[in-house]
Protein backbone atom coordinates (compact mmCIF):
# COMPACT_ATOMS: atom_id res chain seq x y z
CA UNK A 1 0.00 0.00 0.00
CA UNK A 2 2.95 2.03 0.01
CA UNK A 3 5.08 0.67 -2.63
CA UNK A 4 3.74 0.05 -6.05
CA UNK A 5 3.26 -3.87 -7.43
CA UNK A 6 4.23 -6.68 -5.20
CA UNK A 7 5.42 -4.58 -2.46
CA UNK A 8 1.77 -3.21 -1.86
CA UNK A 9 0.73 -6.79 -1.67
CA UNK A 10 3.35 -7.10 1.08
CA UNK A 11 2.47 -3.89 2.92
CA UNK A 12 -0.90 -4.61 2.91
CA UNK A 13 -0.03 -7.72 5.27
CA UNK A 14 2.22 -5.63 7.19
CA UNK A 15 -0.77 -2.87 7.94
CA UNK A 16 -2.93 -6.72 9.01
CA UNK A 17 -0.22 -7.54 11.30
CA UNK A 18 0.73 -4.74 13.20
CA UNK A 19 -2.96 -4.63 14.39
CA UNK A 20 -0.55 -6.31 17.94
CA UNK A 21 -3.78 -9.50 18.19
CA UNK A 22 -1.55 -9.99 18.60
CA UNK A 23 -0.56 -12.08 20.23
CA UNK A 24 -0.86 -7.45 18.96
CA UNK A 25 -0.94 -7.77 19.41
CA UNK A 26 0.31 -6.14 19.69
CA UNK A 27 -2.61 -9.38 19.48
CA UNK A 28 -4.47 -12.02 20.18
CA UNK A 29 -7.81 -14.05 18.72
CA UNK A 30 -8.87 -16.92 18.17
CA UNK A 31 -12.26 -18.89 16.35
CA UNK A 32 -12.06 -22.57 16.97
CA UNK A 33 -12.19 -24.26 14.07
CA UNK A 34 -13.23 -27.68 14.39
CA UNK A 35 -12.35 -30.60 12.49
CA UNK A 36 -12.83 -34.50 12.60
CA UNK A 37 -13.86 -35.98 16.03
CA UNK A 38 -11.90 -38.19 18.44
CA UNK A 39 -13.04 -41.05 19.51
CA UNK A 40 -14.30 -39.31 22.92
CA UNK A 41 -16.09 -37.76 20.52
CA UNK A 42 -15.17 -34.09 21.32
CA UNK A 43 -14.22 -32.39 18.62
CA UNK A 44 -10.27 -32.35 17.46
CA UNK A 45 -8.35 -29.09 17.34
CA UNK A 46 -6.84 -27.86 14.01
CA UNK A 47 -3.67 -27.08 16.23
CA UNK A 48 -3.25 -30.02 17.67
CA UNK A 49 -1.38 -30.74 14.30
CA UNK A 50 1.25 -28.47 15.17
CA UNK A 51 4.58 -28.84 17.12
CA UNK A 52 3.92 -27.56 20.63
CA UNK A 53 5.32 -24.15 21.88
CA UNK A 54 8.63 -24.86 22.67
CA UNK A 55 10.90 -22.07 24.68
CA UNK A 56 13.79 -20.92 24.51
CA UNK A 57 14.14 -21.57 20.50
CA UNK A 58 10.76 -20.84 19.36
CA UNK A 59 12.05 -16.60 20.85
CA UNK A 60 13.82 -17.16 17.16
CA UNK A 61 12.56 -15.56 13.91
CA UNK A 62 10.58 -18.56 12.08
CA UNK A 63 9.84 -17.71 8.22
CA UNK A 64 6.70 -17.47 8.80
CA UNK A 65 4.06 -15.21 6.82
CA UNK A 66 3.95 -12.74 9.73
CA UNK A 67 5.93 -12.41 13.23
CA UNK A 68 6.27 -9.76 16.01
CA UNK A 69 7.98 -9.39 19.14
CA UNK A 70 6.56 -6.55 21.17
CA UNK A 71 7.52 -4.90 24.27
CA UNK A 72 5.25 -2.12 25.92
CA UNK A 73 5.38 -0.80 30.45
CA UNK A 74 6.12 2.07 32.37
CA UNK A 75 9.31 2.56 33.90
CA UNK A 76 9.92 4.99 36.73
CA UNK A 77 13.26 6.54 37.94
CA UNK A 78 14.24 6.25 41.69
CA UNK A 79 12.70 9.89 42.12
CA UNK A 80 9.47 8.66 40.92
CA UNK A 81 8.89 10.17 37.59
CA UNK A 82 6.81 7.91 34.83
CA UNK A 83 7.59 6.97 31.31
CA UNK A 84 5.59 4.40 29.51
CA UNK A 85 7.40 2.84 26.75
CA UNK A 86 6.31 0.18 23.65
CA UNK A 87 8.98 -1.06 20.80
CA UNK A 88 8.29 -3.81 18.44
CA UNK A 89 9.77 -5.60 15.42
CA UNK A 90 7.37 -6.79 12.38
CA UNK A 91 8.91 -9.05 9.66
CA UNK A 92 6.41 -10.04 6.70
CA UNK A 93 6.76 -12.49 4.33
CA UNK A 94 5.48 -12.41 1.41
CA UNK A 95 6.49 -12.29 -2.69
CA UNK A 96 9.27 -9.70 -0.83
CA UNK A 97 10.40 -9.71 2.86
CA UNK A 98 9.68 -6.46 4.60
CA UNK A 99 11.06 -5.75 8.56
CA UNK A 100 9.38 -2.63 10.52
CA UNK A 101 10.05 -1.19 13.71
CA UNK A 102 7.82 1.32 15.25
CA UNK A 103 8.41 2.80 18.72
CA UNK A 104 6.94 5.43 20.81
CA UNK A 105 7.69 7.21 24.09
CA UNK A 106 5.74 8.76 26.60
CA UNK A 107 6.74 11.75 29.21
CA UNK A 108 4.17 10.74 31.97
CA UNK A 109 4.45 14.21 33.56
CA UNK A 110 4.21 16.38 30.89
CA UNK A 111 2.51 13.99 28.83
CA UNK A 112 4.90 14.92 25.69
CA UNK A 113 5.08 11.79 23.32
CA UNK A 114 8.00 10.98 20.98
CA UNK A 115 7.41 8.19 18.17
CA UNK A 116 9.39 6.94 15.34
CA UNK A 117 9.50 4.59 12.77
CA UNK A 118 11.79 2.81 10.29
CA UNK A 119 11.24 0.23 7.33
CA UNK A 120 13.48 -2.12 5.13
CA UNK A 121 13.58 -5.07 2.69
CA UNK A 122 14.77 -8.32 4.07
CA UNK A 123 15.75 -8.75 7.26
CA UNK A 124 18.43 -7.10 9.16
CA UNK A 125 19.17 -9.28 11.91
CA UNK A 126 22.19 -10.92 13.31
CA UNK A 127 21.85 -15.05 13.81
CA UNK A 128 21.41 -16.12 17.55
CA UNK A 129 21.50 -19.14 18.81
CA UNK A 130 17.63 -19.01 21.08
CA UNK A 131 17.37 -15.74 20.11
CA UNK A 132 17.77 -12.63 17.75
CA UNK A 133 19.37 -9.21 17.30
CA UNK A 134 17.55 -6.51 14.50
CA UNK A 135 19.53 -3.85 14.23
CA UNK A 136 17.97 -0.79 12.06
CA UNK A 137 18.93 2.21 11.66
CA UNK A 138 20.74 2.91 14.80
CA UNK A 139 17.82 0.61 16.30
CA UNK A 140 18.37 -2.42 18.47
CA UNK A 141 16.38 -4.86 19.71
CA UNK A 142 18.02 -8.00 20.94
CA UNK A 143 17.34 -11.71 23.08
CA UNK A 144 19.08 -14.78 24.16
CA UNK A 145 18.04 -16.99 26.91
CA UNK A 146 19.79 -14.94 29.56
CA UNK A 147 18.80 -10.83 28.27
CA UNK A 148 16.98 -9.09 25.71
CA UNK A 149 18.42 -5.54 24.46
CA UNK A 150 16.01 -2.29 23.44
CA UNK A 151 17.57 0.70 21.98
CA UNK A 152 16.02 3.53 19.78
CA UNK A 153 16.26 7.31 18.93
CA UNK A 154 13.48 9.47 18.37
CA UNK A 155 13.65 13.36 17.46
CA UNK A 156 14.45 14.46 20.98
CA UNK A 157 14.63 11.63 22.52
CA UNK A 158 16.29 7.82 23.21
CA UNK A 159 15.77 4.47 25.05
CA UNK A 160 18.29 1.84 26.18
CA UNK A 161 16.93 -0.74 28.11
CA UNK A 162 18.79 -4.16 29.55
CA UNK A 163 16.05 -6.96 30.37
CA UNK A 164 16.21 -10.18 32.39
CA UNK A 165 14.91 -13.11 31.29
CA UNK A 166 12.63 -14.20 34.46
CA UNK A 167 9.26 -14.83 35.64
CA UNK A 168 6.57 -17.46 34.32
CA UNK A 169 6.05 -17.28 30.05
CA UNK A 170 2.22 -17.71 29.47
CA UNK A 171 1.10 -19.87 26.58
CA UNK A 172 -2.15 -18.09 25.38
CA UNK A 173 -4.86 -20.33 24.08
CA UNK A 174 -8.10 -20.23 22.10
CA UNK A 175 -11.50 -20.93 24.36
CA UNK A 176 -11.63 -23.80 25.20
CA UNK A 177 -8.72 -25.03 23.69
CA UNK A 178 -6.72 -27.81 24.75
CA UNK A 179 -3.45 -26.56 23.01
CA UNK A 180 -1.35 -24.11 24.74
CA UNK A 181 0.43 -21.39 22.96
CA UNK A 182 -1.54 -22.01 19.72
CA UNK A 183 -4.66 -19.89 18.36
CA UNK A 184 -6.99 -20.80 15.69
CA UNK A 185 -8.73 -18.10 13.41
CA UNK A 186 -10.86 -19.73 11.39
CA UNK A 187 -10.48 -19.31 7.82
CA UNK A 188 -7.42 -16.34 8.67
CA UNK A 189 -5.09 -18.96 9.73
CA UNK A 190 -3.19 -20.51 13.06
CA UNK A 191 -0.79 -18.37 14.93
CA UNK A 192 1.38 -19.12 18.05
CA UNK A 193 1.29 -17.01 20.72
CA UNK A 194 2.95 -16.61 24.05
CA UNK A 195 4.09 -13.57 26.53
CA UNK A 196 6.88 -12.53 29.29
CA UNK A 197 4.06 -10.46 31.15
CA UNK A 198 6.94 -9.16 33.68
CA UNK A 199 10.43 -8.91 32.25
CA UNK A 200 12.30 -6.99 34.98
CA UNK A 201 14.23 -3.62 33.24
CA UNK A 202 16.65 -1.36 33.98
CA UNK A 203 18.30 1.40 31.90
CA UNK A 204 17.92 5.00 31.05
CA UNK A 205 15.38 7.57 28.90
CA UNK A 206 17.47 10.49 27.31
CA UNK A 207 15.26 13.50 26.46
CA UNK A 208 16.37 16.82 25.50
CA UNK A 209 20.20 15.96 25.74
CA UNK A 210 19.31 14.99 29.90
CA UNK A 211 19.57 11.11 30.59
CA UNK A 212 17.16 9.80 33.30
CA UNK A 213 17.91 5.95 34.72
CA UNK A 214 15.29 4.06 35.04
CA UNK A 215 13.84 0.72 36.34
CA UNK A 216 10.39 -1.62 36.09
CA UNK A 217 8.41 -4.17 34.28
CA UNK A 218 7.73 -4.72 30.66
CA UNK A 219 5.51 -6.95 28.56
CA UNK A 220 6.94 -9.19 25.91
CA UNK A 221 4.52 -10.55 23.43
CA UNK A 222 5.66 -12.82 20.79
CA UNK A 223 3.09 -14.25 17.89
CA UNK A 224 4.15 -15.92 14.82
CA UNK A 225 2.48 -17.97 11.92
CA UNK A 226 0.29 -18.37 8.28
CA UNK A 227 -2.89 -15.83 9.04
CA UNK A 228 -4.55 -12.87 8.12
CA UNK A 229 -6.57 -10.43 10.29
CA UNK A 230 -7.58 -7.95 7.64
CA UNK A 231 -11.23 -8.17 8.52
CA UNK A 232 -11.01 -7.68 11.88
CA UNK A 233 -10.15 -5.42 14.35
CA UNK A 234 -9.43 -5.72 18.24
CA UNK A 235 -9.12 -4.25 21.60
CA UNK A 236 -6.49 -5.68 23.28
CA UNK A 237 -4.90 -4.57 27.44
CA UNK A 238 -1.88 -6.14 28.68
CA UNK A 239 -2.06 -4.99 32.87
CA UNK A 240 0.12 -5.45 35.66
CA UNK A 241 -2.33 -5.78 38.74
CA UNK A 242 -1.70 -4.73 41.96
CA UNK A 243 -2.07 -7.77 44.00
CA UNK A 244 0.91 -9.30 41.55
CA UNK A 245 -1.57 -10.78 38.55
CA UNK A 246 -1.40 -10.29 34.74
CA UNK A 247 -4.24 -9.73 32.75
CA UNK A 248 -4.48 -9.95 29.36
CA UNK A 249 -7.78 -9.37 27.72
CA UNK A 250 -8.86 -9.12 23.53
CA UNK A 251 -11.95 -8.37 21.89
CA UNK A 252 -12.38 -8.76 18.55
CA UNK A 253 -14.68 -6.69 16.11
CA UNK A 254 -15.48 -7.13 12.51
CA UNK A 255 -15.35 -4.10 10.02
CA UNK A 256 -19.09 -2.93 10.29
CA UNK A 257 -18.39 -2.90 14.62
CA UNK A 258 -20.09 -6.60 15.41
CA UNK A 259 -18.42 -7.75 18.42
CA UNK A 260 -16.76 -11.47 17.19
CA UNK A 261 -14.76 -12.98 20.53
CA UNK A 262 -13.92 -11.29 23.55
CA UNK A 263 -11.15 -13.69 25.63
CA UNK A 264 -8.07 -13.95 27.14
CA UNK A 265 -5.70 -15.44 30.30
CA UNK A 266 -5.16 -14.56 33.72
CA UNK A 267 -1.67 -15.50 35.03
CA UNK A 268 0.13 -15.08 38.97
CA UNK A 269 2.88 -16.98 40.11
CA UNK A 270 0.85 -20.35 40.65
CA UNK A 271 0.23 -20.40 36.61
CA UNK A 272 -2.20 -19.08 33.93
CA UNK A 273 -5.91 -19.70 32.86
CA UNK A 274 -7.77 -18.97 29.77
CA UNK A 275 -10.66 -16.85 30.32
CA UNK A 276 -13.80 -18.10 28.51
CA UNK A 277 -15.34 -15.73 26.73
CA UNK A 278 -18.68 -15.67 29.01
CA UNK A 279 -16.43 -14.76 31.82
CA UNK A 280 -15.21 -11.39 30.64
CA UNK A 281 -17.58 -8.30 29.19
CA UNK A 282 -16.25 -5.38 27.79
CA UNK A 283 -18.07 -2.08 28.53
CA UNK A 284 -16.77 1.28 26.24
CA UNK A 285 -16.82 3.80 27.86
CA UNK A 286 -15.42 7.40 26.55
CA UNK A 287 -14.59 8.60 23.27
CA UNK A 288 -11.38 10.27 22.27
CA UNK A 289 -11.32 11.61 18.90
CA UNK A 290 -7.83 12.43 16.90
CA UNK A 291 -7.63 15.90 15.73
CA UNK A 292 -5.26 14.59 13.21
CA UNK A 293 -6.63 11.81 11.63
CA UNK A 294 -10.66 12.10 12.69
CA UNK A 295 -10.62 8.56 13.74
CA UNK A 296 -12.27 7.75 17.26
CA UNK A 297 -11.10 5.69 19.61
CA UNK A 298 -12.60 4.24 22.75
CA UNK A 299 -10.14 5.01 25.36
CA UNK A 300 -12.02 4.02 28.84
CA UNK A 301 -13.06 0.76 29.12
CA UNK A 302 -15.07 -1.32 32.15
CA UNK A 303 -13.59 -5.37 32.31
CA UNK A 304 -16.07 -7.11 33.79
CA UNK A 305 -14.79 -10.44 35.28
CA UNK A 306 -16.43 -13.06 38.22
CA UNK A 307 -13.85 -11.45 40.71
CA UNK A 308 -15.24 -7.91 39.84
CA UNK A 309 -15.26 -4.54 37.51
CA UNK A 310 -11.98 -2.67 36.34
CA UNK A 311 -11.96 0.41 35.25
CA UNK A 312 -9.69 1.45 32.56
CA UNK A 313 -8.68 4.98 31.87
CA UNK A 314 -5.87 6.26 29.73
CA UNK A 315 -3.19 8.21 31.25
CA UNK A 316 -2.98 10.71 28.26
CA UNK A 317 -5.79 10.61 25.16
CA UNK A 318 -3.84 11.39 22.90
CA UNK A 319 -2.10 7.73 21.90
CA UNK A 320 -2.48 7.66 18.27
CA UNK A 321 0.44 6.23 16.09
CA UNK A 322 0.42 7.01 12.38
CA UNK A 323 2.28 4.61 10.84
CA UNK A 324 1.41 5.41 7.32
CA UNK A 325 4.78 5.65 6.51
CA UNK A 326 5.82 2.17 7.27
CA UNK A 327 2.70 0.01 7.31
CA UNK A 328 -0.05 2.27 6.30
CA UNK A 329 -2.34 2.42 9.18
CA UNK A 330 -3.22 4.40 12.00
CA UNK A 331 -3.54 2.56 15.63
CA UNK A 332 -4.05 3.87 19.08
CA UNK A 333 -1.49 2.40 21.90
CA UNK A 334 -0.65 3.95 25.31
CA UNK A 335 -0.80 3.46 28.71
CA UNK A 336 -3.59 2.46 31.07
CA UNK A 337 -4.86 3.13 34.75
CA UNK A 338 -6.20 0.22 36.49
CA UNK A 339 -9.28 1.12 39.07
CA UNK A 340 -12.22 -0.70 40.62
CA UNK A 341 -11.87 -3.94 41.95
CA UNK A 342 -8.12 -3.63 41.85
CA UNK A 343 -5.71 -1.25 41.11
CA UNK A 344 -3.07 -1.41 38.61
CA UNK A 345 -1.20 -0.13 35.25
CA UNK A 346 -1.02 -1.12 32.06
CA UNK A 347 -1.08 -0.63 27.97
CA UNK A 348 -3.91 -0.85 25.43
CA UNK A 349 -4.01 -1.06 21.80
CA UNK A 350 -7.15 -0.43 19.75
CA UNK A 351 -6.45 -1.22 16.22
CA UNK A 352 -8.74 -1.45 13.15
CA UNK A 353 -10.78 1.73 14.22
CA UNK A 354 -9.37 3.32 10.61
CA UNK A 355 -10.70 0.51 8.56
CA UNK A 356 -14.26 0.45 10.58
CA UNK A 357 -17.30 1.64 8.56
CA UNK A 358 -18.28 4.88 10.28
CA UNK A 359 -19.02 3.52 13.21
CA UNK A 360 -17.25 2.24 16.97
CA UNK A 361 -16.60 -0.90 18.05
CA UNK A 362 -20.65 -1.90 19.39
CA UNK A 363 -22.40 -5.31 20.27
CA UNK A 364 -24.79 -7.23 18.46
Amino acid sequence: MVFFGAVALVMMVIGAGLYHLSASERTPASAMAAVSPQASGKPLERTAAFPPLSLPSDDAPHGSAMEWWYYSGILRAETGQGYAVHMVVFVANGLVKHTVMHAALTDLQTGKRYVSQSRTGGTPARSVAYGFDFRQEGWQVTASPSFHVLQANFDGASIAFDLGVSGPVVAHRAPGSETPGLLDFGNSGISYYYSRPRMPARGSIAIAGKSVPVSGELWFDHQWGEFDVLTLGWNWFALHLDDGSDLMVYELFDMDGRKVMTAGTHSDAQGSQAIEPGQVELAPGRTWTSPKTGIGYIVEWDIKLPTGVLNIKPFFADSEFDSGATTANVYWEGPVKVGGSRQGQGFLELSGYDRLRAKPAKSK
